[in-house]
């Protein structure tokens, strides 16, 4: 098992945020972390980038515990739900700045451009962008370096119907070379066809964790059922 977020805890002072969560997954997969506003989703996702640190549990990369790993050895790459950025740099600029940072490489910076249709902004710094393309300009960031893991916060805001096709491509290439993908989302339409597992979370606990299937299986749905609804049925079974 590549991952494992294990028994994690963490507060914001006396508000208890994650309550004892764990979860696992593997290369070659797309997991989906599910879960209402406030449900932790995002606690979670900075904890495993290292922007947070667990009150109690580990989470292991590879069987290391990932906060024992050099920042500069780690393989995990990173899409926020809010794009960070450089104001004074250029589109191009940026890319340039990450290739300076992990020299060890995916693809090249004439690729990135080409393969995100960002070659036309190259010049434009941030804040002459649109929405959707300053997220394109991030998922490009992170896709540029070399990693084991991709993590995205909410990676589907603020993209046209084209931009989320596209991404969903690249999420399933990524897959294909061996990367395990952690997605969190609370559009379960658009991950519906997309992760191999799920992980729901509600008040920072496990609710559920396993494939489409695993989690019908635990309802009395109907087996045509919508994520959707298989979600809200096992959050409220849960009440």
């Amino acid at each position: 098992m590549l991952f494992s977020f294990n028994k994690v805890s963490f507060s914001y002072g006396a508000a208890k945020v994650l309550q004892s969560l764990s979860f696992s997954g593997d290369r070659g997969q797309v997991i989906g972390l599910i879960g209402e506003n406030g449900a932790g989703k995002s606690t979670t996702i900075k904890n495993i980038v290292r922007y947070l640190k667990p009150e109690s549990g580990n989470i292991l990369l590879d069987g290391k515990d990932i906060f024992k790993i050099k920042i500069e050895n780690y393989p995990v790459s990173y899409v926020p739900d809010t794009p960070v950025f450089y104001e004074e740099l250029s589109l191009l600029e940026h890319l340039h700045f990450i290739q300076a940072i992990y020299p060890q490489n995916q693809t090249s910076i004439d690729e990135m451009l080409d393969r995100k249709e960002l070659r036309e902004h190259a010049n434009k710094i941030p804040s002459a962008l649109s929405k959707g393309t300053r997220q394109k300009l991030m998922i490009a960031m992170a896709l540029l370096r070399e990693y084991e893991m991709l993590v995205l916060d909410e990676p589907f805001s603020g993209l046209d119907p084209k931009q989320i096709a596209l991404l969903k491509e690249t999420i399933l290439q990524q897959r294909n070379r061996g990367k395990l993908v952690l997605l969190s989302s609370h559009l379960l339409d658009l991950v519906e066809n997309l992760c191999d597992k799920y992980v729901i979370i509600k008040q920072g606990k496990l609710v559920a964790e396993g494939s489409r299937q695993e989690l019908l299986s635990k309802t009395s749905l109907p087996p045509d059922s919508a994520m959707e609804r298989i979600y809200l049925n096992l959050v409220s079974a849960d009440e």
